[in-house]
């Protein structure tokens, strides 16, 4: 089964999104702050990292950083964040597959993380 790390502080918007994923089929793991996604990343296999912007404790540009640079090859990251001027989605294109501004629409979220994972959306 494909897996997901969700990353996201706000537990309202991480368990929205894990639901969504998990009935369009994926296992997701949520998790809700940048130590914690590195963690993770490090003890366990992911296909895609949904990753927020604005954490408690690194921001989500710093985690990609990490992720990138460890020795294992890092999974796509997608990031959607409520932080939505041109200079932050190019940075985070620069980092990642793609990003996403908060509010999106979880269809529109769902198509993202299918093209992401190389699925045909429709």
């Amino acid at each position: 089964m494909t897996r997901i790390l969700v990353v996201d502080d706000e537990p309202d918007t991480t368990r929205l999104v894990s639901l969504t994923m998990e009935r369009a089929g994926y296992e997701v793991i949520p998790c809700y702050s940048g130590k914690e996604a590195l963690t993770l990343a490090e003890t366990q296999t992911f296909d895609l990292i949904l990753l927020d912007v604005m954490l408690p404790d690194l921001d989500g540009y710093e985690v990609a950083r990490r992720l990138l640079t460890r020795d294992t090859p890092a999974p796509p990251i997608l990031f959607f964040s409520a932080r939505g001027s041109l200079e932050d989605q190019q940075k985070g294109r620069a980092l990642g597959w793609g990003y996403l501004v908060k509010p999106v629409r979880l269809s529109t979220l769902l198509d993202s993380v299918r093209r992401s994972l190389g699925e045909q959306t429709g």
